[in-house]
């Protein structure tokens, strides 16, 4: 009989465990079933305005916007106006960077317009030289570095510089395009210097700007570990 009475014990445990999990069960069911209120929508567009970083191991150096941007234009200024400065001391990888973006562009390059192109972090103009207006026949530049961009005119060339309309001495982040301008934006090696939520604002303007059959271009490394 007490062993009897043991397993009776026992399965009302278990019943009142399972009504437990029925009941809270019934509870999420019922959180999921509510319409969003419109405190909680309110909340999600202020959160969508915050400055956002994927990875929490650069969120706190990330964290204060003005700071931030300050930091990439401060070290460019100290960067020397050379191909090697350019590329951070491996001005020798230039020649294969150039030739492979070339084949890139060939691909695109039937239906492709080649009226006027945008050069994004584009420094002196290395890629503008290089790339661009052996395809394009004007290029806009676009970058932080006034220094830089002041050094355009001796690397392009006076006939090759008579081909850029415009020097934008600009951050992507507060660079607003007028719409229906370019036929390509390029834009290599400069987007890890923008926040999230600042780089799909980017590509929001920069779709706006293209013209018909109007391209977008980013190359920028890639890789799976934490540098």
């Amino acid at each position: 009989q007490s062993t009897a009475d043991t397993k009776l014990s026992s399965q009302d445990t278990a019943d009142s465990k399972l009504s437990s999990q029925d009941a809270s069960q019934a509870s999420s069911d019922s959180d999921l079933s509510r319409e969003p209120t419109d405190s909680s929508i309110e909340t999600d567009a202020e959160n969508s305005q915050q400055f956002v970083v994927r990875n929490y191991k650069v969120q706190e150096c990330m964290s204060n916007r003005d700071d931030w941007y300050s930091k990439s234009k401060n070290y460019w200024k100290d960067v020397p106006s050379t191909v090697d400065g350019m590329l951070g001391g491996y001005g020798s990888l230039t020649h294969s960077d150039l030739c492979s973006s070339a084949m890139f562009l060939a691909k695109l390059y039937t239906g492709l317009n080649t009226e006027l192109a945008l050069d994004c972090g584009a420094g002196i103009g290395r890629v503008t030289k290089g790339l661009l207006l052996n395809i394009f026949d004007r290029v806009e530049m676009i970058d932080t570095c006034q220094e830089h961009l002041d050094s355009a005119q001796e690397f392009l060339g006076e006939k090759m510089f008579a081909r850029v309309p415009a020097q934008h001495c600009c951050g992507l982040e507060d660079f607003h395009p007028a719409p229906d301008t370019y036929d390509l934006v390029w834009v290599q090696w400069v987007i890890i210097y923008l926040s999230d939520y600042d780089f799909i604002e980017l590509l929001a303007r920069f779709k706006k700007s293209l013209k018909k059959d109007g391209y977008i271009v980013v190359k920028d490394n890639v890789t799976k570990k934490w540098l």
